[in-house]
């Protein structure tokens, strides 16, 4: 037997029994003759006290070093009076060491594993992950995420879905983001797609009558890396059929009260609920008041719209454009007032988020240029109006809706961050409702906001013909703290109806067939009616573990570029596992 338990299991019940540890060497003390060392495993920590009066097991504890892997075999004891250490599950006792037994020696490793002092080199720890995974903030994270599944898989199996498995090679049909391509050997010049969801799988399965489908789902895009995104991800999903929009929210709705009682008891959500659910605002209400579709609703600091009374306002970019809005921060909740440099930082995240500048003035002063080109009776009527009082600051948007709103949007944000309006023990939840069903891209052609699979908004599908445009989708996306979790839509069922909606996104008919034939003819078997909600689990594990990045609940993430620094990948390929593949390098 290589051990009888665990580092994190004996307690003063365990005083006298002789028992087997294994682990790795965590942190040493010498003593003057005593040897004292605690040993890890992912359970916890057990301390280990080894007696010249036992030579052969002392002269192995001079040899140990940091993560050594080691054999214990010894008596439990009580640790000395007044050396209890309470924040450990193990710290009534102590083993005392009859033999010891190195299993196997360790290289010093690049950086320290017993520190809770954190690894600021995040290259270094993903080079060698596997030392990182020992660091107790990973282990802790993975057992979360571990247990947050458990409950997830649970949940849904009470609820009587389904748990799939869908293919991970599947048929490209471009539609979003980028996909990672796999080519075929038995079928040169052809490939399959990594799926960047199992979206029109699990549609297939609603066609089969499956009726409720589950799947903890593995996905792939080759996007650009951010603190939240990687290259392959992890999803849990549903799709359910003979449902309406609110049937699928309510299924979600009740796995995330599964998940807050289970595994967010530090955190204040109920606060935030509305006659007992989570608030719902439509995608217009949220970027009127938030400037943003994954509002953060912790803090105040809502826009005002000031689009009519600044009609005649003397200040022409106020004046000439179709929407105006203005942000109010008052003396109270920036008492140290706005710098020049602090202006300057503001109206930088404006400008990366799609604005020209950031029009600024001080309540009472003729300041900036609104302060400055703008009538007295118009500043009047703004003060009013916002609720301004001597000295607070407001800022601006101008433009059309969303150039006046996301700019303005991002900047309260930071203004959250930076005055410490936002509470990491809060919770707040929140439903965005009523998305716009179409975007114009910047080529000025049409694409889906959501995917082309997005029903139509019922009280919108008159106008489907004659405005698409301003058509809206029965779609929706779960947003917590001002990150969207996730989301979905109800489906289009009609094969009719969606193949009216391909060629709204300008394909012909060989490009439908070739893209979605396979759909179609599926819908023309008798599709029900169905709806579904995709959930990005890495990112709801990292708001749960209040850890800034994804990369902290993964086990072997990638980096910025997305490389796996640990494997080295991606890596070059022999020239005859190439040909096998039918690819040929072209050399620049």
């Amino acid at each position: 037997m290589l051990r009888t338990h665990t580092c994190g299991e004996l307690t003063a019940k365990n005083i006298g029994e002789e028992v087997i540890l294994t682990g790795w060497m965590h942190r040493r003390r010498d003593l003057g003759g005593l040897i004292f060392f605690d040993l890890r495993d992912r359970y916890g920590l057990t301390q280990i006290i080894v007696d010249p009066k036992v030579p052969k097991a002392h002269l192995v504890a001079e040899k140990i070093r940091a993560e050594f892997v080691l054999k214990v075999r010894g008596k439990v004891q009580a640790r000395a009076e007044g050396q209890a250490n309470k924040d450990m599950q193990t710290g009534e006792i102590e083993i005392f060491a009859e033999s010891l037994e190195i299993i196997n020696e360790a290289k010093t490793p690049p950086f320290e594993i017993s520190s809770e002092t954190e690894v600021k080199n995040e290259d270094l720890r993903l080079e060698y992950r596997y030392l990182d995974l020992r660091r107790e903030q990973m282990q802790k994270n993975l057992l979360l995420r571990n247990d947050m599944t458990n409950t997830i898989r649970n949940y849904f199996h009470r609820e009587n879905f389904i748990d799939v498995e869908t293919p991970i090679m599947v048929k490209g049909t471009p539609e979003g983001s980028r996909e990672y391509l796999v080519p075929s050997r038995l079928h040169p010049g052809k490939f399959y797609v990594l799926p960047q969801s199992p979206q029109q799988l699990k549609q297939l399965l609603m066609v089969g009558g499956l009726d409720k489908y589950f799947q903890i789902a593995r996905c792939f895009r080759d996007e650009d890396l951010r603190g939240d995104r990687q290259p392959e991800f992890t999803q849990f999903e549903i799709e359910a059929s003979f449902v309406e929009q609110d049937d699928v929210i309510d299924y979600i709705e009740r796995c995330f009260y599964d998940l807050n009682e289970n595994h967010a008891k530090n955190k204040d959500w109920k606060k935030f609920l509305v006659d007992g659910k989570f608030r719902r605002l439509t995608w217009l209400e949220a970027m009127t008041k938030y400037g943003s579709d994954k509002p953060d609703l912790r803090f105040g600091l809502e826009l005002t719209d000031i689009t009519e009374i600044s009609r005649d306002s003397g200040f022409g970019v106020f004046d000439n454009s179709e929407k105006v809005f203005a942000l109010k921060v008052s003396l109270k909740d920036a008492p140290e007032g706005f710098s020049r440099k602090k202006i300057d930082e503001l109206e930088k995240v404006a400008k990366q988020n799609g604005a020209r500048g950031l029009a600024w003035w001080r309540v009472g002063e003729e300041t900036g240029a609104v302060g400055k080109n703008t009538t007295e009776k118009f500043r009047e009527i703004l003060t009013d109006k916002v609720g301004a009082e001597a000295g607070d600051m407001i800022f601006f948007g101008a433009g059309d809706f969303i150039s006046a709103t996301e700019p303005l949007g991002a900047v309260r944000s930071k203004l959250g961050d930076d005055l410490g309006l936002k509470n990491s023990r809060d919770f707040a939840y929140c439903w965005v409702v009523d998305f716009p069903l179409f975007e114009k891209k910047d080529d000025g052609t049409i694409a889906s906001a959501h995917h082309p699979f997005t029903a139509v908004h019922p009280d919108d599908a008159e106008i489907l013909k004659t405005d698409p445009m301003k058509c809206r989708a029965l779609a929706y996306d779960i947003v917590l703290n001002g990150v969207e979790l996730g989301g979905g839509s109800i489906r289009i069922h009609d094969p009719k109806l969606q193949k009216q909606i391909f060629e709204i996104l300008g394909m012909n008919d060989e490009e439908i067939s070739r893209k979605f034939g396979h759909l179609l003819k599926a819908f023309e078997y008798g599709c029900p009616p169905h709806g579904g909600c995709a959930m990005g689990l890495d990112r709801v594990v990292m708001l749960f573990a209040d850890e800034p990045n994804i990369r902290e609940v993964m086990a072997f993430p990638k980096n910025q570029m997305a490389v796996d620094l640990m494997l080295g990948a991606p890596s070059p390929m022999p020239e005859k596992e190439l040909a096998e593949q039918n690819i040929q390098i072209l050399k620049k």
